[in-house]
This record gives structure tokens, C-alpha cells and sequence, in this order.
């Protein structure tokens, strides 16, 4: 074989080579970025672990006033009633393109539930209050890779006269 076709030889086999390369680095890449990136979505009532805590969203109720505050147009209010088993930083629960509220005592279903501290709560049931976009999907994220999907806030008008 003659010089100059060894080193056409060679240099398309360093070509495959160089391009299998490259396709297993962006594959690679895409895998790495689609393992990493994953959110799980639960629904109302599942048990979240978040630490050494659990959290499980109990009930949502959306509404205009809250707290002797109206709503300015286009938002509403979201209120998350949860219930907290361990130890936890309420703080960093969040619903996706909403502002904390301080929050109030409230009562779901019976049940009664007090104010969400500022910092750290111990076990017990825990409103939080946020100003949500109205007519969008909510969801409150517990951690990083944990969301509950609490439903598209809307408000029913006029709810006695639907039954």
C-alpha cells in the first residue's frame, strides 16, 4: 500500500472515530441534563418527604379577599392547607409565580389549622397563604425536585345558585 492511501486510511478512520465521539458526548449530555432535571408531580393528599419532614396537601381554596385584603385584578389568593409531620422551614414552600402572604388561622373540612410560622414548624396542620395569577395551573413545590398540583385557579361566581 502506497503512502498516500495510508493516510487517507487513516485519516476517515480518525473522522468515524471523532464523530462517534461526539454523538456519545451529546448523548450523554441530554441524558445527564434529562436525569437531573425531573420534577415529580403529586396530587392533593399524597405524602411528600421533604427532609426528615413529610408534608401532605390537604385542600386548596382560592379566593378574592383574604386576610381584610382584596386581590388586585387579575390574581387570587391561594390557600394551602397542609399537614406537617416532623420538622420543616415553611419558608421555602412555594407555589410557581406567587407571592407569600402572611397567613391565618383557617378551617378545612372540619379541621382546624393555625398560621404557617416564619422559619421552622414542628408537627401539626398549616395554612399558607400566596397571591397566585388567576386562571393559571398552581403548584406548590416542596424542595426541588417535588411538586403538588393543586388545580387552575379559578373562582366560582355565584356558587349557591350552581347547586
Amino acid at each position: 500500500m502506497d503512502e498516500k492511501a495510508k493516510k487517507r486510511r487513516i485519516r476517515n478512520i480518525l473522522l468515524i472515530v471523532g464523530t462517534l465521539v461526539i454523538v456519545a458526548l451529546i448523548v450523554l449530555i441530554v441524558w445527564l441534563v434529562d436525569k437531573y432535571d425531573v420534577v415529580d408531580t403529586h396530587h392533593m393528599g399524597d405524602t411528600v418527604e421533604y427532609g426528615n419532614a413529610e408534608i401532605t396537601v390537604d385542600g386548596v381554596e382560592f379566593v378574592r379577599e383574604y386576610g381584610g385584603n382584596n386581590a388586585k385584578e387579575g390574581a387570587v389568593y391561594a390557600v394551602v392547607y397542609i399537614t406537617l409531620d416532623g420538622k420543616a422551614d415553611l419558608l421555602e414552600l412555594q407555589v410557581a409565580g406567587a407571592d407569600r402572604v402572611q397567613s391565618a388561622d383557617g378551617t378545612l373540612n372540619g379541621n382546624a389549622y393555625s398560621a404557617a410560622p416564619q422559619g421552622d414548624a414542628q408537627s401539626g396542620r398549616y395554612t399558607l397563604a400566596y397571591l397566585a395569577v388567576e386562571r393559571a395551573d398552581a403548584y406548590l413545590f416542596i424542595g426541588e425536585k417535588d411538586r403538588v398540583f393543586l388545580g387552575t385557579a379559578l373562582i366560582i361566581e355565584n356558587q349557591s345558585e350552581a347547586k
